[in-house]
């Protein structure tokens, strides 16, 4: 079961404070599992960071492949795996999976049976950031499965909610490169080491 680290959390809370307009994704990463023994389950699977990908736009496949082709690149220098997908709907009250995120989440899947989807509710955004804004989504037997919302999928969540409300009032959204600014200006750092120094530094 995928759980999130608290930068996890905070950069895919800031892309969508950064865009509340427009519909944002991104891809989540994990570390490379060691290989697993047959027997006993293994613990969870830690989503240590994400990639903002793209906002306002999500369907442009051609992009899409560009994008994926570069963070599994930077994934397998870094030990990491591509272990799910993120996305927060445009129209408010839509916190279902559409299309779009169902066809990116089952192509990450093949490669990682553990993926996690991720839909982020932007209609409980608040600045203090007090409960989990997001449903999970498991894909079991075939399906996606929304996970209940009383499991504890964080590292840490007080952590989380502290940071991330930290972040949010001083408006570090601002500085967040996702793959379409990237792509406006290749200087632009879609890893983001700005913002992950920042959560280093409230932790």
């Amino acid at each position: 079961m995928l759980k999130l680290t608290t930068q996890a959390y905070c950069k895919m809370l800031l892309h969508a404070a950064k865009y509340p307009h427009c519909a944002v994704n991104g891809i989540l990463v994990a570390e490379k599992q060691k290989e697993k023994k047959k027997e006993g389950h293994a613990g969870p699977i830690l989503c240590v960071d994400c990639v903002p990908l793209f906002h306002g736009t999500l369907a442009l496949a051609p992009m899409l492949e560009v994008a994926l082709t570069l963070i599994d690149t930077w994934c397998k220098e870094n030990k990491y795996v591509i272990a799910g997908y993120y996305q927060a709907n445009e129209r408010i009250k839509e916190v279902r999976p559409n299309q779009v995120a169902e066809k990116v989440a089952a192509r990450i899947s093949e490669n990682f049976s553990e993926a996690a989807m991720i839909i982020l509710d932007s209609s409980r955004f608040t600045m203090g950031c007090f409960t989990p804004i997001l449903s999970i989504y498991d894909h079991l037997d075939n399906k996606w499965k929304c996970r209940d919302p009383s499991i504890d999928s964080f590292e840490d969540w007080t952590e989380a909610q502290k940071i991330t409300s930290a972040l949010l009032e001083s408006r570090s959204y601002e500085n967040l490169i996702d793959f379409d600014n990237h792509l406006d200006d290749l200087r632009n750092d879609w890893t983001n080491p700005e913002i992950n120094k920042s959560v280093l530094h409230l932790c």
